[in-house]
């Protein structure tokens, strides 16, 4: 157990013991020859009816093993994606890449233990899981009423710093750092045999994007760059799988938050003030990405501050 950064239980006050048994409805999605996606049904946050399962995650079966990316919310739900890929394959997982570190892409990470070499995260992220792993745990146990448990930590041990070309069991592969879009140190994964692009949390194709760890003008600019990759298939982090259209919607919706918050900021609005305004100008995104104005409303307050500072310089 090399790379164990920290083997343990969690006491979360909740009934049950280290994870609760769960029904989740995987299934493995094939997107080309050798590249799967595992898609969550639930456009939600974690809670007891998704049993914690809410983000997606996706594999690539090589010539000497699976490339994982994205392990899932917990220990429980990474022996799920486990037996997931067992359906297509009896190669073990040796490679993991974990997007950002919001506990629901790497909580999984343990259920491989046994077999996975390298798991590739940002120094970001392998910093933010050091700190707040533990906490990530109980969060999402509290929200999932004991069914997601104690998981067992199992942090990220290879630093990507830069723009990395890599040959994994024979299949070339790009990990793309985003600039902090979506959150300090996600990571992309781009195979530019296949134009497939893994996108983590960088890209919601059917749920509002959390903009609350973001910096929204950066990740603007960063879906213009993924769009001149001109992507056949984007498996995002949230939501069914999607193509270049997709890319093309969450910019314009991006694009779109960005400017009416700028306008309410040059009119000296304060968030709350705006917030009406916001909503109805986003009103012809809402069929496509539910839970737009509860995340309005939680995240508002964070896009004003980047809007305002951005005047400032």
């Amino acid at each position: 157990m090399k790379r164990l950064l920290a083997l343990f239980s969690i006491l979360t006050a909740l009934p049950g013991a280290a994870y609760a048994e769960f029904d989740y409805p995987m299934r493995a999605q094939a997107v080309s020859k050798n590249v799967y996606a595992i898609i969550t049904p639930t456009r939600e946050l974690p809670n007891a009816d998704n049993g914690g399962w809410n983000s997606n995650s996706a594999f690539i079966v090589t010539g000497s093993g699976v490339l994982l990316f994205d392990s899932g919310s917990s220990t429980g739900i990474g022996r799920a994606i486990r037996e997931t890929i067992a359906t297509v394959t009896p190669q073990p997982v040796r490679w993991i890449v974990n997007s950002h570190a919001h506990g629901d892409h790497w909580l999984g990470n343990a259920a491989f233990d046994d077999s996975v070499e390298q798991i590739f995260a940002t120094a970001e992220v392998i910093e933010e899981i050091g700190r707040d792993g533990a906490e990530w745990i109980d969060r999402f146990a509290r929200m999932t009423g004991g069914v997601t448990g104690d998981s067992a930590i199992l942090a990220p041990d290879r630093p990507v710093d830069r723009e990395t070309e890599l040959s994994l069991g024979g299949e070339p592969i790009v990990l793309m750092l985003s600039g902090g879009s979506h959150s300090p140190g996600d990571l992309m994964l781009w195979l530019p045999r296949e134009k497939i692009l893994i996108s983590g949390d960088v890209v919601y194709s059917d749920r509002m994007p959390s903009t609350n760890a973001g910096d929204l003008k950066q990740w603007i600019g960063m879906l213009d760059q993924l769009k001149r990759l001109q992507p056949r298939l984007v498996i995002p982090g949230h939501g069914a799988v999607t193509d270049i259209s997709g890319l093309e919607r969450l910019h314009r919706l991006l694009t779109e938050l960005w400017t009416v918050v700028e306008a309410g900021v040059d009119e000296g609005l304060s968030d709350f003030e705006m917030l009406p305004r916001v909503s109805a100008a986003l009103e012809s995104f809402k069929p496509f990405y539910p839970g737009l104005d509860d995340k309005l409303r939680r995240d508002l307050s964070h896009v004003f501050l980047q809007v305002e500072a951005a005047a400032f310089q």
